[in-house]
């Protein structure tokens, strides 16, 4: 099991008005392709902008065979 599984940060940013979850992503320095986002539960792409109050879950995509 890898570690950044196990572990759970929670973390509150300040973000401008307008950023998309790939902006998001990229000023956090998180690869796109590694990682689903859930806004308030609900899976998102990457164009969705990240409005004032939504709680974003950052979950590590996992592929094996």
């Amino acid at each position: 099991m890898r570690d950044d599984l196990v572990e759970q940060r929670i973390r509150e940013i300040e973000i401008e008005k307008g950023l998309t979850v790939s902006e998001l992503l990229d000023k956090l320095d998180i690869e796109k392709q590694e990682v689903l986002v859930a806004r308030n539960g609900q899976i998102i792409s990457e164009s969705h902008k990240v409005k004032d109050g939504d709680e974003l879950n950052i979950f590590d995509v996992i592929a094996g065979g």
